[in-house]
């Protein structure tokens, strides 16, 4: 993206900018790896006792696995 684009303030619409403001301001940021694929997890969808989904990947997690993240 370039300068003049309005997105690029946004951080949803650049995706990473989330983590590269934090880091530059001195905060941390730390989005563990999914157990299945090793994207990063910043959400996770439970939908009931034994249905979690990572996000933004869509792996299906355990219990414990959600539990470990």
């Amino acid at each position: 993206m370039t300068d003049g684009d309005p997105r690029s303030s946004d951080p949803v619409a650049t995706g990473d900018s989330v983590v590269s403001e934090a880091a530059e301001s001195g905060d941390r940021l730390i989005f563990p790896p999914c157990p299945r694929c090793g994207e990063r997890v910043i959400t996770v969808t439970s939908r009931g006792p034994r249905d979690h989904v990572a996000g933004p990947c869509g792996c299906q997690l355990t219990r414990g696995e959600v539990k470990r993240l």
